[in-house]
């Protein structure tokens, strides 16, 4: 079992248009509302990608790196399957 501690200010879902899930500089994350119309892995991938942004905030090899460690190594993986969806509109 992992243990880790990813401080969030707030999250909030939102009809986003281009992006699945954002991270601020003040640790603020933004989640997709259309994310519930993926698989679970890939809704899990998302939210724990923006966890990882809460300690690095960029998409750097040390980024990557902490990322795999919370998707068992399959961080490039999953981020490639998530770009066979398409983002559907819900409004």
């Amino acid at each position: 079992m992992i243990m880790f501690l990813l401080i969030v200010n707030r999250a909030i879902f939102r009809c986003q248009k281009t992006k699945w899930g954002s991270c601020s500089g003040k640790n603020n994350i933004n989640l997709n509302i259309n994310i519930s119309f993926l698989p679970e892995n890939l809704q899990n991938y998302i939210l724990l990608h923006e966890l990882v942004h809460t300690k690095v905030k960029n998409h750097s090899k040390l980024f990557w790196t902490e990322l795999d460690k919370y998707t068992q190594s399959k961080a490039k993986e999953l981020a490639k399957e998530l770009k066979n969806y398409r983002m559907k509109i819900t409004r």
